[in-house]
């Protein structure tokens, strides 16, 4: 999966534009998609990220392992930007949530500072559990040639919140 900027943008206007189906997080099936996300992590969110952690490993704020090749992004910081809240598509309906059931994570290459990246993700299974209605997902975070660095397998399941109470008692 080799991508360009030109392709980054047209992604991300054509899931604004509507081009896309513009359902809810919770009406998509398997083997569908939402819109990719292409991002570059800079020297100073990764930074201000580590420092929120207090990991102030040079790997991630200095010249990277060994002093050259330059700084990798935190690992952690990879989870945040593959969040499917990120995708540019995603959409909760009015009244519904939607939480992680579970997750594995499967770090495959470190992702480098200043690098283009793109997160991706697909719908494996759709699934009811205990009344509940349940999306298992892969996600992946890829470089520009499409090596990936990061495969993701999420669980979440969805439910409609209860309206908040008046208290006014009667």
């Amino acid at each position: 999966m080799v991508f360009s900027d030109r392709a980054c943008h047209a992604a991300a206007d054509t899931a604004a534009a509507g081009a896309a189906p513009r359902r809810f997080a919770h009406e998509l099936q398997a083997g569908e998609q939402y819109a990719p996300l292409d991002f570059t992590i800079t020297p100073e969110v990764n930074q201000q990220f580590c420092f929120s952690l207090e990991d102030y490993d040079p790997d991630y704020v200095g010249g990277g392992p060994g002093g050259a090749g330059g700084a990798l992004v935190h690992p952690v910081l990879l989870l945040h930007m593959s969040a499917r809240t990120r995708s540019p598509s995603f959409r909760l309906a009015p009244g519904m949530g939607s939480v992680f059931a579970r997750e594995s994570v499967e770090f495959l290459k470190p992702a480098r500072v200043n690098a283009p990246l793109r997160a991706t993700w697909t719908i494996r299974e759709v699934y009811e559990k205990r009344g509940k209605l349940y999306q298992a997902m892969e996600i992946g975070v890829y470089e520009r040639d499409g090596e990936r660095l990061l495969k993701r397998e999420m669980h979440s399941v969805f439910h409609r919140k209860e309206p908040a109470s008046s208290g006014g008692g009667g």
